[in-house]
């Protein structure tokens, strides 16, 4: 896995012609669905009320954080942030409410323990320093804070295609690939403690590419270049 900045800066142009493509036509309903998938993870563990601080790190266009309206005190960052405020069918989508910075998640421009939730679906491996942005994390989050963490992850076959696809630059999007083992590693290390684990499965993935109308996805398939999401819910200690 490579730790290069013109790697990352690469990815993000990448990011931005996505989100640019699709903005005459984006719906921000995923992210309310990803928010009722939040809230039920959370449940009998965390409750978010008016005082919650939320921090969203890689927000996107909008973010899963302007769908938690529970909470009065919510911040979200990403680093085309400047680009996504100027996209009016973005904007006009967004709670107002929602505090939004153009920042890395390596450098988070906020104080030390100020955050009650940190929310990251699928972000790592887009960045630029996956062990710096836990670092940061764990420097924002309060004490017994909570982390709300989903990412996609890939066996060993899958990985060593991939690491092939990076030579080539055939997904510039992502410029890490990660096992689970590697996960629960960066996250034991930076101090983070399990509270509860889960994942869609590698068939699950593979069934619905296979099916897909997508060449690219019934590619995946064939060369079993699965992904398997998984999400976990850490606590600070």
């Amino acid at each position: 896995m490579k730790n290069n900045n013109e790697r990352w800066t690469l990815a993000q142009e990448y990011e931005k012609n996505w989100w640019n493509e699709r903005s005459s036509r984006i719906d921000f309903e995923f992210y309310e669905r990803f928010a009722s998938d939040l809230r039920e993870y959370l449940k009998n563990v965390f409750k978010i009320t008016p005082s919650t601080s939320i921090l969203e790190i890689g927000s996107g266009a909008g973010g899963i954080v302007t769908y938690l309206k529970e909470s009065n005190n919510r911040f979200a960052i990403d680093p085309l942030e400047k680009f996504y405020s100027t996209v009016s069918s973005f904007t006009e989508q967004r709670d107002k409410n929602v505090k939004y910075f153009t920042a890395k998640g390596e450098n988070l421009p906020f104080e030390s323990k100020m955050f009650d939730l940190v929310i990251m679906d699928n972000v790592l491996d887009h960045c630029d320093d996956p062990q710096k942005v836990m670092s940061e994390v764990k420097r924002v989050l309060k004490e017994k804070g909570i982390l709300y963490f989903k990412q996609n992850t890939y066996h060993l076959w899958g990985r060593m295609i991939r690491s092939l696809m990076e030579i080539f630059l055939i997904d510039r999007g992502h410029p890490f690939t990660f096992s689970k083992k590697y996960l629960s590693k960066l996250m034991f290390s930076n101090g983070f403690k399990f509270i509860k684990s889960g994942r869609n499965g590698f068939y699950t993935t593979w069934k619905k590419e296979l099916l897909s109308k997508s060449k690219k996805d019934k590619l995946k398939a064939m060369l079993f270049v699965t992904r398997d999401k998984v999400t976990y819910l850490l606590r600070s200690d």
